[in-house]
C-alpha cells in the first residue's frame, strides 16, 4: 500500500467517524456537524497534498560518492541534494535516494550530477530527466574487468580489461594452481588480457596483482570464477588407418567425458572398433559429430555418404580429416558439397598462436592445399593467420575439412592445453546445436546493487551464501527469454535455479575493488546522460503553497472542537 492511499483511508475514516458523532446532534448543531465533519478531512489533505500548479522549472544539484564539496554560489533556480556516501557543505539537503529527493523538489526539471556517478536504483529514477554529468577523471586502478560468462573445463579463455593511469604499471595474474603470469605490460589505453586454460570444472579464483614500476603491490583483486563442465557429445570416428593424431584425439575426447565411436581399418578386413558404428539413420541422429578421413570416405558407398550428409542437413556436424593429399575424384566431389580445396604452393610447416617453442617442440605441418568458397568459414588458424580449416553450413548442421597433421605433439612437447584448445574449438563449432538452458548470470554483481537476471524460465530463484532463498519476479523480453532484477544482500557465490537449470554468480562488495566500481557506476551515468533529453521544459508542475489551506482547515476543526465541548454534560 502506498502512502498516499494510507493518508486518504485514515481521513475517510475520520470522516466517518466525524459524521457518526455528528448524527447524534440536533437542529442545526446537527448540519454544522455533519459538514465541519466532511470539510475537516478534505481541507486536511490538500494541507498534505497541496493542489500541482504550473511554475518556474528548476536545476536539481546532485551530489554523489567522490563529489567535491562545490563552492558554486546559489544561483537562481539552483538546488542541491547529497545521497549517501557523499561529503557535502553545510547546509546541503541530505536525501536518502534520488527517487526521495524528486519527490521533494517535484519543480526539478534538470539533474546536475557531480562525483562518481548514479547507482543503479538512482539512475532508474533519473530516466526520461534532462540530466548532466560531470565525471571525475578515471581512477588510478583497475577501471574494466571482462570475465567470460560462460567458462567450460577442457577450453580456453581470456580475462581481460582495463586500469586507468596505467602509465609505468604492470600487471600479473596468479592462478589457483600457483602459476603466475606477468609482469604484463599495459598497452597505451591500459588494456590488458590473459589467455588461460580451464582444466576442470570448479570454482575457482584467480588474482590481479597491480605493480608500480618499481615493483612495489598497488592493487589486488580477487576474481571468482565458475567453470562448469563442458556439454558431453557423442563422436563417430571412422577412419581407414590408425595415426598418431586420431589416438591422441580419441585420449583427449575420452578425457573430456564426450562418447566416442570409433571404427578404424587396421588391415584388409580387419577393423578395430568401439560402440555403435553401423552408421544407420538412427545411429547418425543420435551423433553429434562424426570424423571422417578420407580413406574412410573412398571406403564408404554412395548411400552411406548420402546417409552421412543428409544427418549434416539435420543438424550433425561432418569433418572430413585428410591425413594424404586428396585425389582429383575426392577434391570434385567434396567441391560439389561446397568444401573446395585446391592445391597451393605453400610452406607445409606452421606453428600455432600461444605455442612455446623452448625444448621440445610440435611438429606441426598442413597439407599444401587452400579453401576456396565464399561461403567458407575458418575454423582454425595458424600464427600467420592461415587457415588448416574450414566448415561451411548445410541445412541445420555444418560440414568441415582439416588437413592439419602431426597435432598430437603439441602433446608429446608439453603443450596438452593447446592441443585440447584446439580439438574443443573445432567441435564446439561443428556440434549439433543445441538450445541454451542455463539461467545467464550477470558479468559482475555488486552488493546492494541491482543485478538483471536472464532465463528461459518465467521463474527464477536466487540462494544466497546463507541459504536464504528469494524468487525473483520476471518479464518475457522476448525469443522466449525473461528478465528480472534482484538486489543482492551478501557477498560470495550465489545460485541460480530455473526450472532443473541452475548456474551461479558471484557478489563482491564495493569497498573489495573501488577503482573498479567508481569506474562503473560512472560509465553507467555517462551512458544515461548520452540519452537524456537535450533540453528541459521551462516551466514545471510545483505543490502550491499549504498555508492557506491550513487557515481553511481550521475553521472546520474548530467547528468540530467546539461541538464536542458543547455535547460534553457539565459537571458542576
Amino acid at each position: 500500500m502506498s502512502p498516499t492511499l494510507a493518508i486518504v483511508l485514515i481521513l475517510l475514516a475520520t470522516a466517518a467517524l466525524g459524521l457518526a458523532e455528528s448524527v447524534r446532534l440536533s437542529g442545526w448543531r446537527r448540519r454544522l456537524g455533519l459538514a465541519a465533519a466532511v470539510a475537516a478531512p478534505a481541507l486536511l489533505y490538500f494541507v498534505l497534498f497541496p493542489p500541482l500548479h504550473m511554475a518556474p522549472a528548476h536545476t536539481l544539484q546532485v551530489l554523489t560518492p567522490g563529489a567535491a564539496a562545490p563552492e558554486l554560489p546559489n544561483a537562481a533556480g539552483l538546488r542541491r541534494v547529497a545521497l549517501p556516501g557523499s561529503v557535502a557543505p553545510p547546509g546541503v539537503e541530505r536525501v536518502p535516494d534520488l527517487a526521495t529527493a524528486l519527490r521533494r523538489h517535484v519543480d526539478a526539471a534538470t539533474l546536475h550530477i557531480l562525483g562518481d556517478g548514479l547507482s543503479a536504483a538512482d539512475r532508474d529514477a533519473a530516466r526520461g530527466r534532462a540530466l548532466r554529468f560531470d565525471a571525475p577523471p578515471l581512477p588510478r586502478g583497475l577501471i574494466a574487468l571482462d570475465v567470460p560468462p560462460d567458462v567450460r573445463a577442457g577450453h580456453s579463455f581470456v580475462l581481460g580489461g582495463q586500469v586507468g593511469q596505467a602509465q609505468g604499471l604492470q600487471l600479473v595474474l596468479r592462478e589457483p594452481g600457483g602459476a603466475r603470469q606477468g609482469p604484463l605490460a599495459l598497452d597505451a589505453d591500459g588494456r590488458f588480457h590473459f589467455s588461460l586454460f580451464a582444466t576442470r570444472a570448479a570454482e575457482l579464483s584467480y588474482e590481479l596483482q597491480l605493480l608500480a614500476a618499481d615493483g612495489s603491490e598497488l592493487q589486488r583483486l580477487a576474481v571468482p570464477m565458475q567453470v562448469r563442465d563442458g556439454a558431453a557429445l557423442r563422436l563417430l570416428l571412422l577412419s581407414g588407418g590408425p595415426d598418431a593424431d586420431l589416438k591422441y584425439l580419441q585420449r583427449w575426447a575420452l578425457d573430456a567425458g564426450h562418447t566416442v565411436d570409433a571404427r578404424i581399418s587396421l588391415s584388409r578386413g580387419i577393423t578395430q572398433q568401439r560402440g555403435d558404428t553401423s552408421l544407420s539413420a538412427a545411429t547418425l541422429a543420435a551423433t553429434d559429430i562424426a570424423i571422417v578421413d578420407e580413406r574412410a570416405w573412398s571406403a564408404l558407398d554412395k548411400t552411406t555418404r548420402a546417409r552421412l550428409l543428409a544427418a549434416a542437413d539435420a543438424g550433425m556436424g561432418l569433418l572430413l580429416r585428410l591425413v594424404a593429399a586428396p585425389t582429383a575424384a575426392q577434391t570434385a566431389e567434396w567441391r560439389g558439397m561446397g568444401i573446395g580445396l585446391d592445391n597451393a604452393d605453400i610452406a607445409t610447416t606452421l606453428h600455432l598462436a600461444g605455442e612455446t617453442r623452448q625444448g621440445a617442440t610440435a611438429a606441426l605441418q598442413r597439407l599444401p592445399l587452400a579453401a576456396r568458397g565464399d561461403t567458407l568459414i575458418a575454423l582454425a588458424r595458424d600464427a600467420g593467420g592461415d587457415a588448416f580449416a574450414v566448415a561451411r553450413n548445410r541445412g541445420q548442421g555444418r560440414i568441415a575439412a582439416w588437413w592439419l597433421q602431426g597435432s598430437h605433439t603439441l602433446v608429446t612437447s608439453g603443450q596438452g592445453a593447446l592441443h585440447d584448445t584446439l580439438w574443443a574449438d573445432t567441435l564446439d563449432a561443428l556440434a549439433r546445436p543445441r538450445q541454451a538452458l542455463l539461467p545467464v548470470p550477470p558479468a559482475l554483481s555488486w552488493q546492494f546493487e541491482r543485478t538483471v537476471l536472464c532465463a528461459r524460465e518465467a521463474t527464477l530463484r536466487v540462494t544466497a551464501p546463507s541459504g536464504a532463498a528469494t524468487d525473483v519476479t520476471m518479464r518475457g523480453t522476448g525469443d522466449a527469454h525473461w528478465c528480472g532484477g534482484y538486489w543482492p544482500r551478501e557477498t560470495g557465490w550465489h545460485t541460480l535455479q530455473a526450472g532443473e537449470a541452475g548456474a551461479r554468480f558471484f557478489v563482491r562488495a564495493a569497498a573489495d575493488a573501488p577503482t573498479l566500481y567508481q569506474a562503473q557506476t560512472s560509465a553507467a551515468t555517462r551512458a544515461l546522460a548520452s540519452v537524456s533529453p537535450t533540453h528541459a521544459p521551462a516551466r514545471a508542475l510545483a505543490p502550491g503553497a499549504r498555508w492557506p489551506w491550513f487557515l481553511a482547515w481550521l475553521l472546520p476543526a474548530s467547528v468540530l472542537w467546539w461541538l464536542q465541548r458543547a455535547q460534553r454534560p457539565r459537571i458542576d
